[in-house]
């Protein structure tokens, strides 16, 4: 259907009855707002999310259909994630307007639906990082775009649609959104008992200058951020939709420190109001590490995790993308024990394929990874995204391979095969069982961490035993079911029993200590499934980025 709508056609009304255009008052238009399935990967969990009590289909929420969805006004809107439901195609000709986001590794799902999209009558309207980065790849997919923000820009669409204005097809925000004015997501619209995780989103924009990094072309450098009473209003949301986690999405939740701790201190005391009835998690630059009171403040806003984009443990290689945030001060190492003893879990992304990486950047990359604990490592190969510093760069020197959408580049100190190779052999080593609960045992070697988890457990009333013990039981039987359908129950559950009873998981930590064991091992499990099913061939298609 082209961009332009006129006044005369019907639309579907709430009721289900054709209403006529009303250019004089405008009218009430049905949106479909799709976020398209993921591949199976490393963070989608898809092999841990069955072994959980409940129907469980996906990691965390899209954050952009609630955000979107709150920008709609009166319109009548319907979400559809793809990753917890199917689509209904025959209810998608009914629509007036159906909108696709996604990501890049989203894209070839993104193409499949608006071909199908393409043959029914709404209008598709695509936006999201994917064709902010990559405007070309949806030329004659869709009938309108939206580049980047849209806090104004989608209003002021779905206004002229709704008054038979005719519209652009190409929308692009003259200015960044003032994060204050947004408007509260629309988490009521979710089906929220198939998530595991909340997501929620502070500010925009990052003042580090990586040069893999999209999210400076598309949010800038400077962080803009909500108001306290805005974060609060949907934390609130998320506890009253039954959420019990949540991941505050920023690409760098410490982007304004100042600002940071001035909405922690608002989390801290609605915390304690309510019982604890979120655990958090977030994104962070390792500076964090340098300001005592702010990881303080972190851990009583009850922050349990932080992901940190570490990137690699070679000064040469940090400081050739610009990761200068991360060679200043005192060492990795320092700063990852600081983070650890305030009693927060550390997540970290790494990358291999540097121009200062040679093949000896494997072994580097595991000994940092098991010597300080990071449970969760999500390792990647460099992945040139179009628009950033290192794309220009590279395509300038001629060694962007961008029909593989795997591995869009050409390394300087090894061959494309080997950097692919290397990759595989140092993930495979990474989870093997031995190795993983290795690593995730490490932190407990910290009293302080130890202390700091036991205490705030115990403000967030986890320590009950009979609920506690039954959920971990729940795992421990959803596990051996799983590794006996597996085949696996000798090769990993034995390796899991034996870490069990050797680190004295109950006698040390208690019945809390059995949960936490216990779903430490179902993340494994997904981890070490994933990459068995990866090197064999058997996935479809998987993202190593």
């Amino acid at each position: 259907m082209p961009a332009t709508m006129a006044e005369s056609l019907p639309v579907i009304d709430a009721d289900c009855g054709v209403a006529s255009v009303s250019a004089a008052t405008g009218r009430k238009l049905s949106i479909c707002l799709i976020n398209p399935r993921f591949e199976p990967s490393y963070w989608g969990f898809d092999f841990a999310l069955p072994m959980y009590p409940g129907d469980k289909r996906s990691t965390m929420i899209s954050g952009a259909l609630s955000a979107l969805a709150g920008m709609c006004g009166d319109h009548d809107v319907v979400l559809v994630d793809e990753n917890v439901e199917e689509i209904d195609w025959e209810a998608m000709a009914r629509f007036d307007i159906v909108g696709v986001t996604g990501m890049i590794v989203q894209k070839e799902r993104m193409k499949t639906i608006l071909d199908r999209l393409a043959t029914l009558p709404p209008m598709t309207v695509v936006g999201g990082p994917l064709v902010s980065v990559d405007e070309a790849f949806f030329a004659g997919l869709c009938d309108v775009t939206f580049i980047g923000e849209a806090e104004t820009t989608w209003p002021g669409f779905l206004h002229d649609v709704a008054h038979g204005i005719q519209t652009a097809t190409r929308y692009e925000q003259e200015r960044p959104t003032d994060m204050t004015t947004v408007t509260r997501p629309r988490f009521d619209l979710l089906k929220v008992d198939r998530y595991a995780s909340a997501a929620v989103q502070y500010s925009r924009g990052c003042p580090f200058q990586c040069e893999f990094c999209d999210i400076i072309v598309i949010y800038g450098r400077k962080p803009r951020v909500k108001k306290p009473e805005q974060l609060i209003a949907e934390l609130d949301d998320l506890r009253r939709a039954g959420f019990h986690s949540a991941f505050i999405v920023d690409d760098n939740f410490i982007g304004d420190q100042k600002k940071a701790k001035a909405l922690l201190e608002w989390i801290v005391p609605w915390m304690e109001e309510h019982g604890y009835p979120l655990r958090l998690t977030t994104e962070a630059s390792i500076d964090l590490a340098n300001d005592e009171e702010l990881l303080d403040l972190l851990y009583r806003a009850n922050f349990r995790s932080v992901f940190i984009g570490i990137e690699t443990p070679r000064m040469a290689s940090l400081q050739e993308t610009k990761k200068f945030q991360n060679v200043r001060g005192d060492s990795l190492e320092a700063k990852l024990a600081r983070i650890q003893a305030a009693g927060i879990d550390i997540n970290a992304g790494f990358i291999v394929g540097f121009d200062s990486d040679d093949k000896a950047i494997f072994e580097d990359q595991y000994r940092f990874i098991q010597d300080n604990g990071i449970t969760l490592a999500m390792v990647g190969m460099l992945q040139a995204i179009p628009r950033t510093p290192l794309y220009e760069r590279l395509e300038r020197e001629g060694r962007l391979v961008p029909e593989d959408p795997s591995l869009n580049i050409i390394p300087k100190q090894m061959t494309r095969d080997e950097l692919r190779q290397g990759y595989w052999d140092l993930v495979t080593r990474l989870y093997t069982p031995q190795a993983y609960l290795e690593r995730s045992s490490r932190v407990y070697d910290s009293a302080s961490y130890v202390s700091r988890r036991a205490e705030i457990c115990r403000k967030a009333g986890e320590g009950k035993h009979v609920p506690t013990l039954f959920y971990a039981l729940a795992l421990l039987w959803a596990m051996v079911k799983t590794l006996v359908r597996d085949g696996s129950l000798f090769s990993v559950g034995s390796v899991y029993a034996r870490h069990f009873v050797k680190t004295r998981v109950v006698g040390r930590r208690g019945i809390v200590g059995f949960a936490q064991f216990m779903s430490r091992c179902v993340t494994h499990w997904h981890f070490y499934k994933f990459t068995r099913e990866a090197t064999a061939g058997r996935l479809r298609a998987y993202n190593t980025t």
